[in-house]
Order: C-alpha cells, then structure tokens, then sequence
C-alpha cells in the first residue's frame, strides 16, 4: 500500500474492513476514480449476497429512472431466505430528491445494506444529504491519485497482483493514460493476461500488449516539446493525427497538463536537489534531465502561456469556448502552438 495516498490507503482500508466481514448498513461511493469504486462495490456484492439467494436480495435502481421512495420500499422490507439483502442505488448523482433519503440513514434496516452510488463527481457534503451521509453512513471518496503519488501506487498495484515493473516502462503506461488510476489499470490488465505472474514488465511488454508504438507515444512527445526539437514533434504529431481513434484527446491533453504542471513546479524549486524535487513530482530520476531541460526552455511566462495552450484546448473540447474544428485539428492547434513558443 503507497503511503501517502489517501484515496488508494482508504480503498484498501475498507478492502480490508470488507474481507473480515465487517458490513456497514449505509455506503456512500463517490468521486472520479472508477475503479476504486467498482471494486468496493463488487466487493460489497460478495460479501453481502448468498449465490443461491442473490436473485431474491439484490435490487439495482437508477438515478434517471427512479424514485426515492421506491428505494425507500424495497430497504424496509427484509430480506428472503438469508440475512441481508443489497440495494444499490448507481446514477445516484441524477437523484433530483436525494435528501429524501435522510430519514432512512438515520434509522437504517440492519439486514439491508444500501449503497449509494454516485461516480463521476463528488457529492456536495456541505449540503444537508451529503452532512447525513458524512455523519451517519460509512463514505469512500474516490478522489484521483496525485500525479506525485501515481508512480508508487501503480507500482505497488503491480506487485499486487504478482508482477514487477522497471522504472522506464511505468513511466511510459503513466503518463501515456494521462496519470488516470483507471485508466491505467485497464491497460494492465492487457499485460497480466499475456505474461505469467512473477514476470518483470519490460519497455517491450508495455508496447505490444498495451499497444503503444515505441517511437511514437505521448512519452516521446512530451520529450521532442521539453527538448524544442521541431521536425521530431511534428512528426510525432501526424503519428496522433492518423491514429486519434487510439488515442483520445482527452487522455493527450490531460497527459500534457500533468506533464507541464510539474515543469511549472520544478521552476519553482531551482534550489532544490534532484532527489527533493523527484519526491515532490513524482518523477523517476531518468527523467530529470528532461524535465530541467523543458524548464529552461519553457523559461518565464512561456510554462503560463503553454498551459494556458493546454487549458484552452479542454474549454474547446468540451464545448465551453467555440471550437470550428474536430479533435485532431484541435490538437493539431495545442501541439503547433506550444512548438511556437
């Protein structure tokens, strides 16, 4: 387990209260990282459910489709043939009455157990359902890892579930899934199925089963910028262009804030030594080099003006300022205009 990482350090906490069958009647699942909240709730499902009695005592609601009430009804009964029953309640960040809810979590059935499942974002707690749930319910906020916490926990991941993994090639999986837990995970997954537990994930492990080409990548990408050599980004550029559909805009660009951000940092901490300043970014010491060498050449307000780039990509993308073009002109446009400055 990575210290310091209170998202991952809480999930496996309550991991753990779950496998010694320590139930709580009432959860509250939310924020972004879905994969910490899919394996609290299927492990939720295993430990409340009996297989021959599922069918009976598990109920599912939706947020856009359902009543309060109607999860209200199905928690006071009580459950057929076993000791609980599971309601679970997903969409719940479409309820538009959730603070219906709070009679129930203050007298919850003992042989219910209720989640209530709202990912994506997290629930307001300073508002009178989210203070309930806070106060009466057992809550798990799926906050993102820190981009100086993503590399120790990946790596911890990784030996988790058997493996090993080199610095380089962790380096590569991260920042090519723009940092994202879940995202990552995924990606794994395509490794541990074609590699025999106890195996070492190489560079080459990373780049067939993940498929990320090994001269093209968002890695090589972020190094052409940080090193100002044109002709190198450019072609890494019309890499991404023809090949979009692999790789979305989202995951490029947030890859990129991730990347500049810890420029920004490391301008910030000229007096610093190399092993503080990789403590405070999370980065391994092969990358150092690359990172003073873009700090240089992203001196004074070009890093403002480079994340401005990247920021006003995101606001085009989603919609939020007018934007003419697809997402490969788009990034086409970010990338050219970093190059520039």
């Amino acid at each position: 387990m990575a210290k310091g990482s209170s998202s991952y350090s809480d999930f496996n906490a309550m991991m753990q209260q779950l496998e010694q069958k320590n139930v709580a009647p009432v959860y509250l699942l939310h924020g972004e990282e879905y994969h910490f909240l899919e394996e609290l709730l299927a492990k939720i499902e295993e430990v409340v459910l009996d297989e021959s009695t599922r069918s009976f005592n598990q109920h599912t609601f939706y947020g856009k489709e359902t009543n309060v009430s109607d999860i209200l009804n199905v928690a006071r009964r009580f459950p057929m043939m076993a000791d609980k029953q599971l309601v679970v309640f997903k969409e719940a960040q479409y309820c538009r009455t959730p603070e219906q809810i709070i009679p129930y979590i203050e007298n919850p059935l003992e042989s219910t157990v209720l989640v209530w499942y709202h990912p994506g974002k997290n629930m307001p707690m300073n508002r009178k359902t989210g203070m309930a749930f806070k106060k009466l319910s057992s809550v798990f906020n799926a906050s993102p890892v820190s981009d100086k916490e993503i590399l120790p926990v990946v790596s911890d991941f990784v030996q988790e579930q058997g493996y090993d993994i080199e610095p380089k090639p962790l380096h590569l999986l991260v920042e090519n899934s723009g940092s994202k837990f879940s995202v990552i995970i995924k990606e794994l997954e395509k490794v541990f199925n074609n590699l025999e537990k106890g195996s070492k994930i190489r560079e080459e492990h990373i780049e067939r089963y993940v498929g990320i080409n090994k001269e093209y990548n968002i890695f090589a990408l972020q190094k052409a910028l940080a090193q100002k050599q044109k002709a190198k980004t450019i072609e890494i550029l019309n890499y991404f262009m023809a090949n979009m559909n692999n790789h979305p805009l989202v995951l490029l660009n947030g890859a990129l804030f991730s990347y500049f951000r810890k420029v920004a940092i490391m301008q910030s901490m000229s007096r610093s030594t190399d092993k503080e300043i990789m403590s405070a970014l999370g980065i391994p010491f092969f990358a150092i080099g690359e990172y003073r060498q873009a700090a240089t050449n992203y001196g004074g307000k070009k890093i403002v003006k480079v994340i401005e780039c990247i920021n006003d990509c995101d606001l085009k993308f989603k919609g939020i300022k007018e934007n003419t073009g697809d997402q490969v002109s788009l990034f086409q446009e970010t990338i050219l205009k970093i190059l520039s400055l």
